[in-house]
């Protein structure tokens, strides 16, 4: 269907038919409209934006990410320019300030009302990545005083402009947060019903400092919509909803990801960034890898003899890496993955690493079964198989062990357990795993 959609606009497009197209993107989705104009040229894009209602085109503008907004924005009027930016929502409109340059973003404030100049410069005021800076403060409050019907009016009067009508704030006159009432309970109540009887009087709140990934994880654990956002005080100040942290999760999931393959978090999306920064964000760990790894040369060096002694030693090294590297990948994955979520704390550590423990001797008595009758087809005797399939059940081991511990590490110094990426990882337990293979080989085979 969507499909189809977008090749009427195209055909429309070629064959200028621009009433047709301008009637046609009327009836279709915002997010839908962004993905079109983003698949068009700079001149293009600017054409069709024009054709859209203003409305419809402030929504669009909203969905429309990266380098192509700042074009499409540059292309406008400081008048045309001021009425979407206005027109924005507060949340939306702080994400796209902290995308432009200061100098610009100095330029949109002047043109903006001083009411939502004030709201502007009040989110960005707040930390990077904190519930403050992703909350919009446009929801509704009502009066401790109110009954339902009155809360109602004020819903019809104000729901044009706020963010969520589903959940509405119940505030005291020093606007600090009493309770939460949700619609259906103001609907389904008695119009003389107090407020207070139908509110929740203990809701769940963040205040504003509150890392994105907290807010998120809240949101998660008590199965919420929205959720209020308060200062140090417990005045209300603004409210997160479903939406915002869905862009959390997104933008979170992804940085995780791509620091646990080692790289750095881009800014910016793939096809967006540039060749150099690309591989700048890539080169880090590389260079860590390419100079730890030279331990392992080192290593190789010391334990020469035992190789010129028995070659077939050097036919299962790739194995032993690679079994130990993986292993050591997949128990970080899962234990990083634990530690975000908040399921696993550092109090848990001694539980974890007895779980990895069992887990290793359990995967390493399988994975070293198989390697012994690899090196028993050699036929060279049984001092190789066993050499091997001690190393790998060593090797596995480890690579358990330094999973789980190098991200409480990072946690216990206050960094993110992704950075603990499995290059890293991997680089590590490859070390440990040569020391180990070769001072088995030297003494069940009683080399040097």
């Amino acid at each position: 269907m969507l499909k189809k959609l977008f090749e009427s606009v195209e055909k429309l497009f070629e064959r200028k038919q621009f009433k047709s197209l301008k009637e046609l993107l009327s009836t279709m989705e915002p997010a839908d409209i962004a993905e079109v104009l983003a698949e068009k040229t700079p001149g293009e894009r600017v054409f069709l934006f024009r054709l859209l209602p203003k409305d419809l085109a402030i929504e669009v503008f909203e969905f429309i990410e990266g380098p192509e907004r700042e074009e499409l924005l540059g292309s406008f009027t400081d008048t045309e320019a001021a009425a979407i930016i206005e027109e924005m929502s507060d949340d939306d409109r702080t994400a796209l300030f902290d995308e432009l340059p200061a100098k610009t973003v100095k330029k949109l404030l002047a043109q903006l009302s001083p009411e939502e100049r004030k709201l502007a410069n009040a989110l960005l005021n707040y930390p990077d990545d904190s519930a403050g800076r992703i909350m919009t403060p446009e929801f509704i409050d009502l009066k401790e005083s109110m009954s339902a019907s009155q809360a109602l009016d004020r819903i019809r009067a104000t729901a044009a402009k706020k963010e969520t009508i589903y959940t509405t704030f119940v505030m005291s006159p020093e606007r600090k947060l009493l309770g939460t009432v949700k619609i259906e309970d103001l609907i389904l109540a008695a119009p003389g019903t107090p407020i207070t009887e139908i509110m929740d009087n203990n809701p769940v709140s963040l205040v504003t400092s509150t890392d994105q990934e907290g807010a998120a994880r809240a949101m998660a654990r008590y199965d919420l919509q929205t959720i209020p956002v308060v200062d140090k005080e417990n005045r209300l100040v603004g409210i997160l909803t479903s939406d915002d942290i869905l862009d959390v999760v997104q933008e979170e999931a992804t940085e995780d990801f791509e620091r646990m393959a080692g790289i750095r978090p881009l800014d910016e999306g793939y096809l967006n960034a540039g060749l150099f920064k690309l591989t700048g964000k890539r080169l880090t760990w590389l260079l860590v890898c390419i100079v730890t790894q030279a331990f392992s040369s080192q290593i190789l060096k010391h334990y020469s003899f035992a190789l010129e002694s028995v070659v077939a030693l050097a036919f299962f090294i790739p194995m032993l890496i690679d079994t130990g590297g993986n292993t050591g990948t997949q128990s970080a994955t899962l234990v990083i993955r634990g530690i975000t979520l908040g399921e696993i704390k550092a109090k848990d550590l001694g539980r974890v690493l007895l779980k990895e423990i069992i887990s290793g001797l359990l995967l390493g008595c399988v994975l070293g079964g198989l390697a012994f009758l690899r090196a028993r087809m050699m036929g060279d005797g049984a001092g190789l198989p066993l050499t091997v399939a001690f190393s790998v059940l060593a090797v596995v081991m480890m690579g358990n062990l330094v999973g789980v511990i190098l991200p409480f590490v990072a946690t216990k110094l206050k960094l993110d357990p992704a950075i603990m990426s499995g290059p890293f990882i991997t680089t590590v337990v490859d070390i440990m795993g040569l020391l180990v293979y070769f001072e088995l080989a030297r003494r069940i085979l009683n080399l040097g």
